[in-house]
């Protein structure tokens, strides 16, 4: 498989006039082209800074990520974070548009992923007048209008009722597949680690480490909310449930 990033040895601490805070020590592992992968752990436990490092939100204090040559990283970020000033198609071109990129190419694009995914006829509309789940397509589409290779979402349906985070869930992960896009999201909820990825890593409590990793084969894969009925599903949820709960 193609190892699209590698995160080597990394490890962050804060200064504080406290003293040092330490919330990251020595993670290491790699992302392979088109898995998705779900990263767990207890809260506060250091999964949104590893985010912001990624992102070059923040700087590590020590350790390397190697990003293959001429690839790119999306962040949707855990609230939708549209402006409710702007139509949908506004919101939906503004990664665009800060970045100086409204080319023609691009913006047909755009028009693609809101007819494909069901916002067309919402275009002249605002953030307001959409459900949570249509909220989180529109900001998932902004992501990749940018054509990133590899989408970081952190914890992308938290905002949303449980049966709506089911159905938006299902459509998310179908709109990455279809798009090939690679995907890493952080969750608390396990049965959705479960459900939507290929690998789930373990994090520990803070300071963070990365405590396993586990391979999920599921039989008859499919999408989702399918998924959580195949019989080694609840397998795997006991197991990660009984690590993440040694460190709480």
């Amino acid at each position: 498989m193609n190892n699209l990033f590698r995160v080597e040895h990394l490890q962050k601490t804060y200064h504080t006039k406290h003293g040092e805070i330490e919330a990251i020590r020595d993670v290491s592992f790699s992302i392979f082209e088109g898995e998705f992968v779900s990263i767990i752990g207890p809260s506060g436990c250091g999964k949104s800074t590893l985010f912001s490092i990624l992102v070059g939100l923040e700087q590590a204090s020590k350790g390397t990520i190697c990003i293959q040559d001429g690839k790119t990283i999306g962040y949707m970020l855990q609230s939708d974070a549209l402006f409710p000033w702007l139509t949908i198609y506004e919101n939906a071109i503004l990664g665009l548009r800060i970045t100086h990129q409204l080319t023609e190419e691009n913006l047909k694009y755009v028009q693609y992923l809101l007819e494909t995914y069901g916002l067309s006829e919402f275009q002249q509309k605002y953030p307001s007048e959409l459900s949570g789940g249509m909220k989180q397509r529109l900001a998932l589409i902004r992501t990749l209008a940018l054509k990133p290779d590899i989408l970081l979402l952190d914890e992308p349906f938290s905002a949303l009722d449980y049966q709506s985070r089911l159905k938006v869930s299902d459509d998310v992960y179908q709109i990455i597949k279809k798009e090939k896009k690679t995907a890493v999201m952080i969750t608390h909820d396990i049965a959705e680690a479960i459900s939507l990825s290929d690998r789930v890593l373990v994090f520990s409590k803070r300071p963070c480490i990365l405590k396993k990793v586990h391979d999920i084969s599921l039989s008859n894969r499919s999408t989702p909310i399918e998924n959580r009925k195949t019989k080694e599903f609840s397998q795997y949820y006991d197991t990660l449930w009984k690590e993440i709960d040694a460190h709480v």
